[in-house]
């Protein structure tokens, strides 16, 4: 059954759907958990609605996949909705549905016929979605271009920040500031990763997307459009594994 509808959707808007609702449902999971601490079960009535109205989403979801499944004790943990509840909700239900997730994913793109190079299973899901098909049509600039306008889009749909370039990743990963966090930034070597990984993403922006953007020439080969692909989704990888701070 489960194979005959993974034939009928689209599996990767169906995962990158899954993994938004899991990340707006911990974000504000978080935010119940600092209002209970501060205020009981009472102050967090509001929120928790907006937290039922996510799962019911996410269970609409889920039953594309699995129409007998459940998602386990999340929906319990919302209804009770104490602190050891939210904290349970973020430490073990969302991971364990997020697994799921990458296990259907991952079989899902087994399934498939693989490409000429075989690399689709190193790509983000943002990068399969947005440049996988470009690049097996041959059209390799555009799926290289789109590849980086894919991470940064993905950088924004996180934040809420409305830039681009090298204001965006300024704003995003500053220092003193930060929308998002990638190491412990408390730490030297966590603020090196940081600064780091700044540079790279202005780098990707500059060295990538500017030229890519600004001629129809290119000396890409579909080896180098690949290894682009690869990189690009390292980047997104990063982002999708940062901890947010806030969002617009």
């Amino acid at each position: 059954m489960r194979t005959r509808i993974r034939d009928n959707i689209n599996m990767i808007k169906w995962y990158l759907s899954v993994k938004k609702l899991l990340r707006d449902i911990e974000q504000k999971t978080r935010d119940a958990l600092a209002l209970y601490e501060e205020g009981g079960k009472n102050a967090t009535k509001t929120i928790n609605g907006y937290i039922k109205s996510d799962y019911k989403s996410l269970e609409e979801l889920w039953r594309v996949m699995e129409p007998k499944g459940t998602l386990g004790n999340l929906g319990r943990h919302i209804h009770f909705g104490m602190d050891q509840d939210y904290n349970d909700i973020i430490n073990n239900d969302l991971p364990l549905i997020e697994k799921k997730a990458d296990i259907w994913l991952t079989e899902s793109e087994e399934g498939q016929e693989k490409g000429e190079l075989g690399f689709e299973h190193l790509l983000h899901p943002v990068i399969l979605k947005n440049s996988y098909q470009l690049f097996r049509n041959g059209h390799l600039r555009e799926a290289v271009l789109n590849s980086v306008v894919a991470v940064f889009d993905y950088i924004r749909d996180v934040t809420g920040v409305n830039e681009d370039g090298d204001r965006l990743i300024g704003q995003v990963f500053s220092l003193d500031d930060p929308y998002l966090v990638l190491s412990n930034i408390r730490s030297e070597s966590g603020r090196n990763d940081q600064k780091g990984f700044m540079q790279i993403y202005k780098g990707m922006f500059q060295g990538i997307r500017n030229p890519k953007a600004h001629s129809l020439t290119h000396d890409l080969t579909e080896l180098k459009a690949a290894q682009y692909l690869v990189f690009s989704s390292l980047l997104a990888r990063r982002i999708e594994e940062a901890k947010i701070l806030k969002k617009i």
